[in-house]
């Protein structure tokens, strides 16, 4: 009886340890990451009353089991089921992570290290990571390798992903572009001066923005072949003289008040006598302008001076009786051509350096001076007109009589001015003939590509000088026979390099990739345009960048991200692994530390994506792996446990209570 009751107050303290740990896996039943435990029992040690014997082969007596008493139950192990996967919680924090596989995150409090499961991270003061219950910097790797740019796995340390070298991202000069698209030969832009017009960003070292804009316009090449030629020799008669005359522009004034009269509002035949009188006083005395005419009724006829005597016809002109009228000479002057019997043929408008050329003018200075037509073209000018039938303007060739070619540098546009006095020139001969040409035709396939200008940010024109003329145009051809990119440059040469640097230290050579063009039909438009870089994105130079945001990936690597479209690896998260992870002890605030039994952290860690570990999930948390139904089932069967056990005491009681009546 005494056995049964200690067997009892076993059970009893058994089934109270189970409900302490039940009791504790449903107070941390919202508790992140927390990972439920679970009680096992064991039977205790056994009293032998009688030990098992064997049977007796010679008096075929059968063997019998030993006869044993057990002394109650113990608490065999309490386990943790740190294996079993929480459900996720979205919590939207991009420092928030949750493991998808059975490692643990790394985290230090400066002295000791502890894993944990629960990845609620904040950033701190100081920019670490770190745990936002604990404080605890989380752990992982932060050397990038500048050749790989890839992260160098060796002792954990801190993770600081806020900091002044993270702040910014560097610049950098544009080093490389190309240009890709069709350049169809039929483009109107060709046509243009500067040709078709290609823009092309880039930065320098300094992040500082350039505009270049590059022409594109057909390679012409010379072709040599024949055109006919029909001539016409004209004999025109020049004028034997040429006066020097007067042919200003005259304005009508009161000479009382220089109140302007206009040329209309004087009688036509008053007009043409006050005009006379004026030219004759002027042509007298060029030092008279303006000239003042005094009209008065003294009957006399109309002199050359400055007085108008109208005679009896005054009455017909009473208003204008005893006027002045000043008449003003704009000064300009003419040639008169006068033929052989000193006949006036009208003002010849041509200019002094074609009228040279047959006049003796070098005595002429003023107003009535004549010159007479040199020897050599009194007996006229023989001019040759060539007319060309593929449409090329008319050219002219001007001879002496004898044959003697002039050679004038004056165009016929001039000459005609003078020749066209003589109405009807006397046809000398009309022949045809053929003569060597050259035209200039655009080759086939071949451009020039030429840097036109390059503007800063502020359209601040850059002097291009420093490349020299060289350093400008480049030849750019392709295959005639299917439109693709043959070279540039050089045969050979797939790019261009613009010499930048020659502006400066702050520039970088620029080599430009045509090979992506073709020269093909596109409904006469082109479609080529250029873009920094290469083709996979590289070497597009930059301007500074600020720090926009973080982002995990699910490998825990950690990336920064910038204004100018950069990004670059700051850390990466290290996760530890166990060869027992129900062997870790619990340390509290959701936090394990090693164990003889659960296996030795190394220092170093691993990368959670490698060897099928387990990956990252970031705006997420992990929630406890309690089960409620589990858990309240094991309540029940612990609570009846605990009361079959304190029955033992009862009934054991009740026994010792008859036995102690026997003495009655």
């Amino acid at each position: 009886m005494m056995r049964s009751l200690y067997s009892g107050v076993s059970g009893l303290k058994t089934h109270q340890t189970k409900m302490d740990v039940i009791g504790n896996n449903i107070a941390n039943v919202n508790t992140t990451a927390y990972k439920t435990k679970s009680i096992t029992f064991s039977d205790m040690l056994y009293q032998t009353t009688q030990a098992a014997s064997g049977p007796d082969p010679e008096t075929q007596k059968a063997g019998t089991n030993a006869r044993q008493i057990g002394l109650g139950v113990k608490s065999s192990a309490i386990s943790t089921s740190i294996t079993t996967e929480g459900a996720t919680q979205s919590t939207g924090n991009p420092f928030d992570l949750k493991i998808t596989g059975e490692a643990f995150f790394v985290v230090s409090d400066g002295t000791n290290t502890y894993f944990t499961r629960d990845g609620s991270f904040n950033v701190d003061s100081a920019g670490y990571l770190a745990m936002a219950g604990t404080g605890y910097n989380v752990m992982g790797w932060t050397e990038v390798d500048q050749t790989t740019g890839k992260v160098i796995q060796n002792t954990v340390k801190p993770i600081q992903v806020m900091g002044a070298e993270h702040e910014t991202y560097a610049a950098e000069a544009t080093t490389q572009a190309y240009l890709a698209g069709i350049l169809d030969k039929f483009d109107d832009n060709l046509e243009t001066n500067a040709g078709k017009q290609i823009n092309l960003q880039i930065y320098d070292k300094l992040g500082y923005e350039y505009n270049l804009k590059f022409g594109v316009t057909p390679i012409t090449g010379t072709v040599q072949s024949t055109k006919s030629v029909t001539n016409t020799e004209r004999l025109y008669e020049l004028p034997a003289s040429i006066e020097l005359v007067d042919n200003s522009t005259l304005t009508y004034a009161k000479a009382t008040d220089g109140t302007e009269i206009t040329k209309t509002s004087i009688p036509e035949d008053l007009l043409e006598q006050i005009e006379d009188a004026a030219r004759a006083a002027y042509e007298a005395d060029p030092t008279k302008n303006p000239v003042t005419v005094a009209i008065n009724s003294a009957p006399a006829n109309v002199k050359p001076d400055t007085t108008l005597n109208l005679g009896n016809t005054i009455s017909n002109y009473s208003e204008w009786n005893g006027m002045a009228i000043t008449v003003k000479f704009s000064g300009e002057t003419a040639y008169k051509a006068i033929d052989e019997n000193g006949v006036s043929l009208g003002l010849l408008d041509a200019e002094d350096t074609v009228l040279e050329q047959f006049y003796d003018m070098a005595n002429m200075a003023d107003i009535g001076d004549k010159a007479t037509l040199k020897t050599d073209f009194s007996n006229g000018l023989v001019v040759t007109q060539k007319t060309y039938t593929d449409g090329t303007d008319p050219q002219y060739s001007f001879l002496k009589t004898d044959g003697t070619d002039l050679g004038f540098v004056v165009d016929y546009e001039d000459i005609s001015k003078m020749l066209a006095i003589d109405a009807s020139p006397e046809v000398l001969s009309q022949y045809t003939s053929t003569e060597d040409t050259t035209t200039d035709e655009v080759l086939e396939g071949q451009y020039q590509v030429k840097l036109l200008s390059m503007t800063d940010s502020q359209q601040t024109e850059v002097d291009l000088n420093a490349f020299g003329a060289d350093g400008l145009s480049y030849n750019l051809v392709y295959n005639t026979a299917d439109g693709t990119f043959n070279y540039v440059g050089n045969p050979g040469s797939n790019t261009i390099t613009v010499n930048l640097s020659a502006l400066g230290t702050n520039f970088e050579n620029l080599e430009i990739d045509f090979s992506n063009t073709e020269n093909t039909d596109n409904g006469g438009s082109s479609t080529v345009a250029a873009t920094k870089g290469d083709v996979d994105g590289l070497n597009t130079g930059r301007k500074v960048g600020e720090m926009t945001g973080v982002s995990i990936s699910t490998d825990g690597t950690i990336y920064a991200t910038y204004s100018n479209g950069q990004s670059k690896i700051l850390a990466q998260i290290a996760v530890a692994t166990f060869a027992n992870a129900m062997g870790l002890a619990n340390a509290g605030d959701n936090l394990y530390e090693e164990t003889q039994n659960s296996g030795s952290f190394d220092g170093v860690g691993v990368d959670i994506t490698a060897g099928g570990t387990g990956y990252l999930t970031t705006g997420v948390l992990e929630m406890s792996n309690v089960d409620l139904s589990a858990e309240f089932t094991e309540m029940i069967t612990t609570q009846r446990g605990f009361q079959a056990n304190s029955r033992i005491i009862t009934v054991s009681d009740t026994l010792l209570e008859e036995l102690v009546n026997l003495k009655r």
